[in-house]
Protein backbone atom coordinates (compact mmCIF):
# COMPACT_ATOMS: atom_id res chain seq x y z
CA UNK A 1 0.00 0.00 0.00
CA UNK A 2 2.83 2.72 0.81
CA UNK A 3 4.23 1.65 -2.79
CA UNK A 4 0.68 2.73 -4.19
CA UNK A 5 0.39 5.73 -2.39
CA UNK A 6 3.86 6.93 -3.28
CA UNK A 7 5.73 6.72 0.45
CA UNK A 8 8.02 3.61 0.64
CA UNK A 9 11.45 4.29 0.63
CA UNK A 10 12.58 1.71 -2.03
CA UNK A 11 15.50 3.14 -3.71
CA UNK A 12 18.09 1.30 -3.74
CA UNK A 13 21.11 3.38 -2.49
CA UNK A 14 19.74 3.53 0.84
CA UNK A 15 20.13 -0.73 0.92
CA UNK A 16 23.87 0.52 0.36
CA UNK A 17 24.51 2.87 2.72
CA UNK A 18 25.27 1.45 5.71
CA UNK A 19 23.49 4.64 7.97
CA UNK A 20 20.45 3.99 6.07
CA UNK A 21 19.81 0.88 5.12
CA UNK A 22 17.68 0.86 8.37
CA UNK A 23 14.97 3.20 6.41
CA UNK A 24 14.79 0.43 2.73
CA UNK A 25 11.73 -0.95 1.93
CA UNK A 26 10.04 1.14 5.04
CA UNK A 27 7.31 3.86 5.01
CA UNK A 28 8.10 7.68 5.23
CA UNK A 29 5.73 9.40 7.66
CA UNK A 30 2.71 10.30 6.22
CA UNK A 31 -0.64 11.39 6.45
CA UNK A 32 -3.75 11.57 4.18
CA UNK A 33 -7.05 12.59 4.12
CA UNK A 34 -9.10 10.75 2.20
CA UNK A 35 -12.99 11.27 1.43
CA UNK A 36 -15.93 8.99 2.41
CA UNK A 37 -15.64 8.32 -2.14
CA UNK A 38 -12.15 6.79 -1.40
CA UNK A 39 -10.57 10.07 -2.94
CA UNK A 40 -7.16 11.60 -1.34
CA UNK A 41 -7.84 14.93 -0.55
CA UNK A 42 -4.22 15.79 1.53
CA UNK A 43 -1.07 14.45 1.67
CA UNK A 44 1.38 15.58 3.81
CA UNK A 45 4.94 13.62 3.96
CA UNK A 46 6.95 14.81 7.27
CA UNK A 47 10.76 13.65 8.28
CA UNK A 48 10.98 10.20 10.35
CA UNK A 49 10.31 12.30 13.51
CA UNK A 50 7.67 15.00 12.00
CA UNK A 51 4.58 15.31 12.97
CA UNK A 52 2.02 17.60 11.12
CA UNK A 53 -0.25 20.25 13.58
CA UNK A 54 -3.63 18.85 14.34
CA UNK A 55 -4.97 22.26 13.54
CA UNK A 56 -3.80 21.79 10.06
CA UNK A 57 -5.51 18.30 9.49
CA UNK A 58 -8.87 19.34 11.21
CA UNK A 59 -8.50 22.58 8.95
CA UNK A 60 -9.10 20.22 6.39
CA UNK A 61 -11.11 17.69 7.25
CA UNK A 62 -13.43 20.45 7.80
CA UNK A 63 -13.68 21.35 4.52
CA UNK A 64 -15.14 18.40 3.86
CA UNK A 65 -18.50 19.12 5.76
Amino acid sequence: MSRAYGVLNDDPALANNPKRIGSYFRAKRAWFVIDKDGVVRYVRITDPRGLVPTDELLEVVEKFK
